[in-house]
């Protein structure tokens, strides 16, 4: 399902597109269409675009998610079918064989990713910083805080708060890492697929990362081990990002309850994830999901960036189609085995132009700009990857072992 599409990001950076109001998407500018932001539409909240700023009044929760995927990595495995027994080509940091490290391309594109967030023009700049559990996906940010730690120890308070390009006093800097943004592993009914790494094992790998506080955090969700369908996919990135999101909103209006309003700051969060869970964060961001999941809707190109803004509470989403009609009734919104950590049992209601955390533009989709390689390995989903074989085959038979690309 991996492909190597050739493409070019679709979209430029975000200051010189404007909203698709069907998808929730900007597009190429138009003379006929108020830019995402502009004073027309968001005249009470502050929002910098390339050094325009639009004055706020009152407090201001997380206005701005970066999300991100993996640089490159060692790209098959094989799955026993008949065991369901995973089996790398080459082997892993933490020994899953589902957990590769990046190439060298891959490593490259890491550090081209941490010049473009850490550059003076990249504004807000992470206030919170959020990832996978896998290898590749901390392996890919780890240029980027690193080099945010370095801005931020350098600059002190030397920079008024909130000036472009600058990191908010605030920002915690140690990666908190969140099961809920994990891998999408296909539905099984008769095998475990690999576990997710622990912070345990990841905080040796990573030890810049996750500082003693991110160490702290308790991630929301667990997904089951036993996989899931495309539509639980969404619904349980729709459950982490909700939360999330709820977390974040807290932990700034606590900051800026008693502050001026000149002392409040655009906040921001940088995910980095995988390409599945990717696509599906843009889409119960968004709101919008489409009748084919297959559609290409938010690009998903390794080391790219995509932005989504906030709506303004007073934002009426534009009437969409209502989801998958294939989506199965009787199925569950989210898989059996899903462990329950600090979310609810239950997935928000997203679709129809909602979206989670009162709805999200994306501002720009898939940005390759910054990378020397420019858009690589584009990805989107063909279909269910269900394994659902019934009994394991007699020990007499041939194993079934298959190669699997994955995200």
């Amino acid at each position: 399902m991996l492909e190597d599409s050739g493409l070019q990001c679709l979209y430029p950076p975000f200051s010189a597109s404007v909203v698709d109001q069907d998808r929730g998407i900007l597009s190429p500018p138009s003379a006929h269409v108020h830019s995402a932001f502009s004073p027309a539409t968001s005249p009470s909240r502050k929002h910098i675009v390339h050094g325009e700023q639009l004055q706020h009044s009152y407090t201001m929760p997380l206005d701005t998610i970066y999300l991100t995927r993996h640089g490159q990595h060692r790209l098959s495995w094989t799955i026993d079918f008949r065991t369901g027994t995973y089996r790398a080509q080459f082997p892993t940091p933490t020994g899953n064989p589902a957990d590769p490290a990046l190439t060298s391309h891959g490593v490259r594109q890491s550090h081209e990713l941490a010049e473009h967030i850490a550059g003076p023009e990249f504004h807000p700049k992470p206030f919170r910083i959020y990832s996978s559990p896998f290898y590749r996906c901390l392996q890919t940010i780890q240029p980027s805080v690193e080099e945010l730690k370095r801005i931020s120890a350098e600059s002190g308070k030397s920079q008024p708060n909130g000036q472009i390009g600058s990191i908010d006093r605030h920002a915690e800097l140690g990666v908190r890492i969140e099961n809920g943004l994990g891998e999408w592993f296909g539905a099984t009914d008769f095998f475990d697929h690999p576990a997710h790494p622990t912070p345990e094992i990841m905080s040796a790998h990573f030890p810049t990362l996750l500082t003693e506080a991110s160490q702290t955090y308790k991630p929301l969700l667990i997904p089951s081990r036993r996989g899931e369908t495309i539509a639980q996919l969404h619904n349980r990135v729709a459950t982490a990002l909700e939360g999330i999101i709820a977390d974040i909103d807290a932990e700034v209006s606590a900051l800026e309850a008693e502050l001026p309003p000149d002392q409040r700051t655009s906040k921001s969060v940088l995910i980095c994830a995988h390409a599945a869970p990717l696509i599906a964060m843009g889409r119960v961001l968004t709101g919008r999901m489409p009748d084919d999941s297959s559609e290409e809707d938010f690009n998903v190109f390794t080391a790219g960036l995509s932005t989504f803004k906030r709506r303004e509470a007073s934002s009426t989403p534009s009437a969409v189609q209502s989801g998958n009609p294939h989506e199965s009734s009787s199925e569950k919104p989210l898989a059996e085995g899903t462990t329950f950590i600090r979310a609810s049992g239950s997935a928000p209601q997203w679709k129809n132009g909602r979206g989670v955390g009162g709805g999200w533009d994306c501002v720009a989709n898939g940005d390759c700009s910054f990378l020397s390689g420019g858009a690589e390995r584009g990805w989107h989903f063909d279909g269910e990857e269900a394994f659902n074989t019934g009994p394991m085959a007699p020990p007499s038979e041939l194993p079934a072992n298959v190669a699997v690309t994955k995200l």
